[in-house]
């Protein structure tokens, strides 16, 4: 279900900065991050929600948005999913916190690739 460059379906979730929704319900709205690590605890949900908070900005401009699996998936390995508003898994990062850096830059090559797709060109 969470594999690179497949359609995710539908999974429940709980998004950092809101309330319990889908990964449908994101669907033409916006982009997401998929935090999956078993590992993390109560702690980390906390410093999750405080730097999604802190870089609130940031997050509006790329139209993402970070969530963590409200049950855990039994068929992907941890891991940051980084996943298209057309539902695509983009890319996959370690488990853990985030780098902003990439997940834009990775953001923002799907977003160029995908409005100004030549390989459609003459």
């Amino acid at each position: 279900m969470l594999k690179l460059g497949e359609k995710t379906g539908d999974l429940p979730v709980i998004p950092l900065h809101g309330s319990t929704a889908d990964l449908r319900g994101f669907r033409r709205r916006s982009h997401v991050v998929l935090l999956w690590d078993p590992s993390a605890g109560e702690a980390d949900l906390a410093a999750w929600k405080e730097r999604r908070k802190a870089e609130s900005q940031r997050w509006t401009w790329l139209q993402a948005e970070a969530v963590v699996p409200s049950t855990p998936p039994t068929d992907a390995p941890p891991g940051t999913y980084l996943i298209s508003r057309w539902g695509r898994v983009l890319a996959v990062h370690p488990p853990g916190a985030w780098d902003m850096e990439r997940i834009e830059r990775d953001l923002l090559t799907f977003e160029a690739q995908d409005c100004c797709d030549l390989s459609q060109s003459p």
